[in-house]
């Protein structure tokens, strides 16, 4: 009689997404999208994996995207210049970026000060995760953020760094307003 084997993985661990959140990923590079397909597809219900900038701006514009991670190096329009975009279209997006190609000084620099997160490729499923957490918690952060600002291109300044949290603060409710800014803002920069 053939012995049975049975093949032991490594559990997942739990996390606390919310499964309705819509995770869009950009990257030219096939064999990347269907891995993040498959893997976050255990996660959330809802990626949406694309090839191109191009194709990014069109899902932003047809569902609620909740958060981005893009390749920073792609043919026509790259992570950085997509970055923007995302942010022009609404701020409350975290745009994460991964890259493995060698970067250049000015896509360091953003990648470091105005991406709101960097994972160098390869990488870990427990880094993959700790990203995505940070990234969906920035979310949060962000949606509190413009629901008290209520003044979209304030806030936009805001996340800029072209107007301070308490000139912010007193445009929208006072002191009590520039304590919780500041305090998502030291997320953003954590």
């Amino acid at each position: 009689m053939p012995l049975k084997t049975t093949r032991i993985s490594k559990p997942q661990p739990r996390r606390p997404y919310d499964r309705t959140s819509f995770v869009l990923v950009v990257d030219d590079d096939d064999s990347l999208l269907k891995f993040f397909k498959i893997h976050l597809n255990k996660f959330f219900s809802r990626v949406i994996v694309v090839e191109s900038a191009k194709d990014a701006i069109a899902q932003l514009k047809e569902k609620e995207i909740d958060l981005v991670i893009t390749d920073i190096r792609m043919p026509k329009v790259d992570g950085i210049e997509l970055m923007a975009k995302v942010r022009r279209y609404d701020p409350t997006i975290p745009v994460m970026i991964v890259s493995g190609a060698l970067l250049d000084e000015e896509q360091t620099r953003a990648c470091v000060s105005e991406a709101d997160g960097f994972l160098r490729k390869p990488f870990s499923f427990d880094d993959l995760h700790t990203f995505i957490d940070n990234g969906m918690k920035l979310r949060g952060a962000f949606k509190e953020m413009a629901t008290i600002m209520r003044d979209r291109k304030k806030f936009r300044a805001l996340l800029n760094g072209t107007i301070s949290p308490r000139r912010a603060a007193k445009t929208a409710m006072g002191k009590e307003l520039e304590e919780k800014l500041n305090t998502h803002l030291s997320t953003r920069a954590g």
